[in-house]
């Protein structure tokens, strides 16, 4: 047996292992490395400037002072990586000046030394910094630099490398990443939610929209594992929101439970493959640690530091999925293989997120509160009366999270500004407190959304061109004006994906105008390139990651579907995907796989008729199975898997 064949001596048993194709290559021999369990926080002011050294033992959350691995030098907001072996501490400020200095600390004698060879190439100070186990990167930094240094840590020399700087000049930013890839995320110049991507085998950085922070901010701290990375705290003020970053998909939402207890910025953070800590800031010594099993945080007065101090650098080599194993025959870090699985039958299994969507309110023609929910994978719908508004509306906008979708706006029959909860998981529904009511009551809006937040804009009396964000964490909502519509108007459609959302249409007019909603920014501007075919109101919208869909519509009315590439912000007609039957005021959802346009009016009567609109083959064929529980027109739609929402992967389970 294979299992059997290391530590034989014999000739002929060698031979007769080798000739059965027994023998165990030495490519798929790996040893497993014994790396320090151990976390390092060093420097920070408190308020005065210290070189201060804490060691924090993971296996028991213990912190202790280790003045021998002190920093050469006083100094604050230094950026912190490393590889197995040692951490390195660069830039940051002295009480006399900003530097360049780089401190390596060697984990196993807890010593720092100074070491020049390896100083950032211009001095600088809140620079962030991560890495892989051969170099680490240290980018932006005050004041206002994107520049990025590469540290080789055979040499202990660094370099400029222009090919890896920042996408924009920015300083307190925070950073993290895999074996493959670092992230940059947050920092100022001005206050940013943006996160760029620096690909190690290349040296190269770019912008990846999709993987912004929930919101804008600096001053955070960083670390994860090699599945996901964790941006937490920060500033404005103090903040204790906490993002996690999924490195397959490149995207960020937003955690709650994982939030810090403590309100605080300028902290640093470190960690191992199973737990981050969160150490210092706003001149404390609180520590608080994340378990990535859980994302769940909570303090651990233990291994709280030894100084209250903000500013902090942090270190570790279990840091950054640093590797445990080494391949015997060359010493090459790496993951060994895994075993191939034995084909039998293949399960396959939704990762996250309900497969439904829904369907509330309208009129039939008195209004109704009814919500119907329909399964996506039977192409089936059914009326939940569990999940019925707690009112009678129409002419609302719907939108959500991966969650909960949310209600908002419309008559009762009396304008308001009420939202309500839809929790998918026990199919019910609740008003929302009055915080997350809209900032002016009105009707016929549209709401589109990502997983961190919905926005609702337009609508009448007026009309308006006024933007309200939603942030579904708590629940509250508040004017933005900076997201405002390009112009005033009503009825328009809405949808869009996990970094953009597109207002469509509209009254007076009607309009064919075109809006696109940045959301890391929270500003909205006129595309033209990617108007309406077609100048319409009383449409709706829905789509993918990659392109938005807008169908029906008045005067008319009509079936047209217009398809939105996001990629380009062009929109086109595609007749094959128009609507089976000419309608306005029809609601519509869908997942990552197809649309539905359900209910409207067809210029005669009131229809409950749900058209399947496959994005893969952009083709539209009426689904009866899936009609709406009654002929009704102006319901709102929305689902866990709409607009690009995280958790739409299906996943092969061999078993």
């Amino acid at each position: 047996m294979a299992t059997d064949t290391r530590g034989i001596f014999a000739l002929i048993e060698v031979v007769d292992v080798a000739l059965s194709d027994e023998w165990v290559n030495l490519d798929d021999v790996w040893i497993l490395n014994e790396l320090p369990n151990t976390g390092y926080f060093g420097g920070g002011g408190s308020p005065s400037i210290v070189s201060t050294m804490d060691k924090l033992t993971y296996s028991t959350d213990t912190t202790v002072y280790t003045p021998g691995a002190n920093l050469t030098g006083v100094r604050q907001a230094s950026g912190a990586t490393g590889n197995k072996t040692d951490g390195y501490f660069g830039g940051g400020q002295t009480p006399a000046a900003v530097v360049s200095t780089m401190d390596k600390l060697t984990y196993s004698t807890d010593t720092t030394i100074y070491t020049p060879g390896a100083n950032l190439s211009l001095a600088r100070r809140v620079v962030a910094a991560t890495g892989n186990s051969e170099a680490g990167y240290f980018g932006g930094g005050l004041p206002g630099y994107s520049t990025m240094d590469k540290l080789t840590y055979s040499t202990d020399t660094t370099v400029y490398t222009p090919g890896a700087d920042l996408s924009a000049a920015r300083s307190a930013a925070a950073a993290t990443g895999n074996s493959e890839a670092g992230y940059f995320g947050g920092g100022q110049t001005p206050s940013f939610s943006r996160m760029d991507k620096l690909t190690y085998s290349t040296d190269t950085t770019v912008y990846t929209p999709s993987a912004n922070l929930s919101s804008a901010r600096l001053l955070l701290g960083a670390t994860g594992n090699s599945e996901a990375g964790y941006f937490g705290g920060g500033s404005p003020g103090s903040m204790s929101t906490m993002d996690k970053l999924f490195y397959t998909t490149d995207t960020t939402l937003h955690v709650p439970s994982a939030n810090l207890n403590v309100a605080r910025n300028g902290l640093a953070a470190t960690g191992n493959s199973e737990a981050g800590y969160f150490g210092g800031g706003s001149i404390t010594s609180i520590m608080e640690k994340l378990t990535y099993s859980t994302d769940t945080t909570a303090l651990t007065p233990s291994a709280d530091l030894s100084v209250a101090r903000r500013y902090p650098g942090a270190s570790s080599a279990r840091a950054n999925a640093l590797t445990l194993t080494t391949r015997f025959s060359d010493g090459v870090p790496g993951t060994p293989p895994a075993p191939t699985p034995t084909p039998t039958t293949t399960e396959v299994v939704q990762s996250t997120n309900l497969n439904t969507g829904y369907f509330g309110g309208g009129d039939v023609p008195a209004l109704v509160s009814t919500m119907d929910k329909l399964t996506y994978s039977t192409d089936t719908t059914a009326a939940v009366p569990s999940a019925d508004l707690s009112a009678v509306r129409n002419d609302h906008a719907a939108t959500g999270s991966s969650t909960a979708g949310y209600f908002g706006g419309g008559a009762l029959p009396a304008t308001t500004g009420t939202m309500e909860k839809l929790t998918y998981s026990t199919d019910t529904t609740s008003p929302t407190p009055s915080g997350a009511y809209l900032s002016v009551a009105r009707y016929l809006l549209a709401a589109t959304g990502n997983s961190t937040a919905g926005y609702f804009g337009g609508g009448l009396p007026g009309p308006y061109s006024r933007m309200d964000k939603l942030t579904y964490s708590v629940d509250s909502l508040a004017f933005t004006p900076s997201a405002n519509l390009s112009i005033a108007r009503n009825r328009p459609g809405a949808t869009g994906n996990s970094t953009a959302g597109y207002f469509g249409g509209g009254l007076p007019g009607p309009r064919s105008t075109m809006d696109k909603l940045t959301y890391s920014t929270d500003t909205t501007a006129a595309v033209p390139g990617a108007d309406l075919s077609v100048a319409r109101n009383s449409l709706a919208a829905t789509g993918n990651s990659t392109a938005g869909y807008f169908g029906g519509g008045a005067p008319g009315p009509v079936s047209t579907v217009d398809k939105l590439t996001y990629s380009t912000d062009t929109t086109a007609a595609v007749p094959g995907a128009d609507l089976s039957v000419a309608r306005s005021r029809p609601a519509a959802t869908g997942n990552s796989t197809a649309g539905y346009f359900g209910g409207g009016w067809d210029g005669s009567a009131l229809v409950s008729t749900m058209d399947k609109l496959t994005y893969s083959t952009d083709t539209t064929v009426y689904t009866p199975g899936a009609n709406l529980s009654a002929a009704r027109q102006y319901a709102a739609g929305t689902s866990s898997l709409a607009n690009a929402l995280p958790g739409t992967l299906f996943t092969p389970n061999i078993v």
